[in-house]
């Protein structure tokens, strides 16, 4: 299979809100264009899309999946992508390589906040759109209501250019406003919608064009062709949105919006040179050198690792190499492919705008830049959102450690959002992502890929220990058992640092009371009691220990008597100098629409938060505040709940204030209960 001239491609990516149709207008638009010769149904487990156990399982999809379809001449690369915030991070990749977007609505439920949020993705990457109104053969399906949601939500530039003709039971197809066909079918309250809808999408045509505007005005019409060319400017330049309607079951109004696409939505031509890093810019062009982006790692059942990548310039063939700019290395690679469900579909070359498979890739990430190794150009990367909820993982089998965290690391390459690490203090396996059900999802993967069980449990809060006044310390070791024997005393003071001050250990001594040779043993014990806590088993930061006085026996003394004298000296002044817990505070930024601000800073008041100011985020408002970190364990959860699934957060470390007092002997008894679970 040969590459399609640039002129001829569309690369878009289907996105709105969970559960609208996007991969059942997928499946259609494949059987429609006639790239399958099914029409794949999501109920029946038989789409070409959702591929995976856990997403014939959950009847969802969790990761996006590229297609290739050609139409009438051009060839389409289409992204179908999840919809639930969940797994927003592969939309967000999806949308990275597209050059524009289809927004599905469910005309039942109209603009939901799934649609908003995908809408306001495409926004920021400044995409071109249309709107696809799905499942107008469903009971209560309203057309005209659910027009209306869409232009009230997303703006009067909304145009519908394909409409229903029939409703609901009787859904018999679509009719074209432009072209006239089908327009004495549609029903009177239909009609009344179609009536202005000619000059709308002519106004909106003229208005791309000074020369055009003036024979609109003098003329009071424009030519078939040059509305047809006008709108795809507008298009582009996002003044226009079409709106599609019909519904992916019975393929009513699919071929339509195939046109529509070919016929309204940029090639990679239309959109013009690529900007890269350091201002350089590609052409779109098959005869420029060679540049690409690999936006989606997967591990395939058959021929494992596949890796996917948009080519913005040059062609590339089958068999060849190309430079990995951002791992400075070559790479060698054997066949491309489209991926149709679970067929592979050889490929002997792409050119701009194509998306392609490559098995096998070594060095190869989901982010990385590729080109030519004689021009090496490298794009921008991957703005992805942070991560919002964590678990701890543990092993339901002992001795399974390994396998979970190779489990995990391989996830994480196919998933950008989802993130594993140890972490150093609490020494748990923690697994982070973007809700409960992408860490269940991956929970899940981690049985069916890699046969391995894991148990999800709230992480450990790594609180820490410190004192708030100074005391001193003292230790006499001395054992005698027989022969040689264990002799070794130590004075401490022990004094607070302020906060992020770390550890000090001073050498007073003075007059020989100890041998410079055995203060490194002294220091070594303090810092295991340290590390060990006083009172609750967490780590002691932010102090300073001097050691003062203490005495010693030329045959007894050793480093390890003057460790555990070290040590017991820390324990008996760390008791008196008021020991205290410190826990992690985090700074929070809430956005939420405005008619939840005060559910949302109720909430955080019971959650010990400080309110620390409040701003306007566009149409949404934003709230500053400070947390400690046990209160946020299960946000991500409550704050959906709170929202209608309207509300997102981000947070990131600030620094550590002291435990209320009222909340020292709970949070030792759950960190006790944690140590017993383990």
């Amino acid at each position: 299979m040969k590459a399609f001239p640039a002129e001829k491609v569309r690369t878009l990516a289907i996105i709105g809100h969970g559960g609208c149709g996007k991969t059942s207008l997928a499946d259609a638009l494949m059987f429609v264009s006639g790239a399958n010769d099914r029409h794949g149904r999501v109920d029946a487990g038989s789409s070409i899309g959702d591929t995976s156990d856990e997403e014939r399982e959950r009847r969802i999809s969790i990761q996006s999946h590229p297609l290739h379809m050609g139409w009438k001449g051009h060839g389409l690369f289409v992204i179908d992508t999840p919809g639930y915030a969940d797994f927003v991070g592969d939309m967000v990749c999806a949308l990275r390589v597209a050059d524009a977007a289809v927004v599905v609505v469910d005309a039942l439920t109209g603009v939901d906040v799934g649609t908003m949020r995908a809408w306001r993705f495409a926004e920021r990457r400044n995409l071109p759109r249309a709107v696809f109104i799905n499942k107008l053969d469903k009971e209560n399906a309203d057309y005209a209501k659910c027009l209306d949601a869409v232009r009230t939500a997303l703006g009067a530039r909304c145009v519908p250019v394909t409409l229903p003709i029939g409703a609901q039971a009787d859904l018999k197809g679509v009719a074209g406003a432009m072209s006239g066909k089908g327009m004495d079918s549609l029903a009177p309250d239909v009609k009344a919608i179609a009536d202005g809808v000619v000059e709308k999408l002519t106004e909106a045509a003229a208005e791309t064009d000074d020369s055009l505007t003036e024979k609109y005005l003098e003329r009071g019409a424009l030519s078939p062709e040059e509305v047809g060319g006008a709108l795809r400017d507008a298009v582009n330049k996002g003044s226009l949105v079409p709106v599609y309607c019909g519904s992916a079951e019975t393929e009513a109004g699919v071929a339509e919006l195939l046109d529509g696409i070919c016929d309204l939505f940029p090639s990679p031509a239309d959109r013009g040179p690529v900007a890269a890093i350091g201002g350089a810019a590609v052409e779109p062009k098959a005869s420029a050198p060679f540049s690409a982006f690999v936006f989606k790692n997967v591990t395939d059942p058959f021929v494992g690792q596949l890796t996917y990548f948009r080519v913005y310039s040059g062609t590339l063939s089958s068999n060849s190499s190309f430079f990995n700019v951002s791992a400075r290395k070559t790479e060698r690679f054997g066949h491309l492919y489209f991926i149709k469900g679970k067929e592979q579909i050889s490929v002997d070359e792409i050119g701009p705008g194509g998306i392609v498979a490559v098995p096998k890739l070594k060095l190869t990430a989901v982010g990385n830049s590729l080109s030519s190794e004689e021009s090496p150009v490298e794009f921008e990367g991957l703005d992805l959102p942070k991560a919002v909820i964590s678990f701890a993982v543990y092993p339901k089998k002992a001795g399974e450690e390994e396998k979970i965290a190779a489990g995990l690391h391989r996830l994480t390459q196919e998933d950008p959002t989802l993130r594993a690490a140890r972490n150093g203090e609490t020494k748990e396996l923690i697994v982070s992502g973007m809700g409960d059900v992408h860490i269940a999802a991956a929970q899940q993967r981690l049985r069916n890929k890699f046969n391995v069980e894991v148990d999800l449990r709230l992480p450990i809060v790594p609180y820490k220990e410190t004192v708030k006044a100074s005391a001193e310390g003292h230790e006499r070791h001395k054992k005698q058992t027989g022969g040689r024997g264990q002799y070794a005393e130590v004075y401490l003071k022990i004094e607070p640092l302020p906060r992020g001050g770390g550890f000090e250990f001073v050498d007073d001594i003075v007059g020989g009371a100890i041998p410079k040779g055995f203060l490194p043993a002294i220091e070594k014990g303090v810092r295991g009691s340290m590390a060990a806590g006083v009172v609750a088993g967490f780590p002691v930061v932010d102090l300073r220990v001097r050691c003062y006085d203490g005495t010693f026996h030329d045959v007894d003394s050793s480093n390890m008597a003057f460790e555990l004298a070290g040590s017991k000296a820390f324990k008996d002044g760390m008791a008196k100098a008021r020991p205290i817990l410190l826990e992690p505070i985090h700074i929070l930024d809430v956005t939420v629409p405005a008619e939840y601000m005060g559910a949302i800073t109720g909430d955080l008041n019971s959650r010990r938060g400080r309110i620390l100011g409040m701003e306007q985020a566009g149409e949404l408002q934003k709230i500053k505040a400070q947390v400690p970190l046990a209160e946020m364990l299960s946000y991500c959860t409550q704050l959906r709940s709170l929202t209608g699934g309207r509300g997102t957060f981000e947070m990131e470390f600030s620094s550590y204030e002291e435990v209320p007092a009222a909340l020292v002997q709970k949070v030792i008894a759950q960190y006790q209960s944690k140590k017993e679970e383990k």
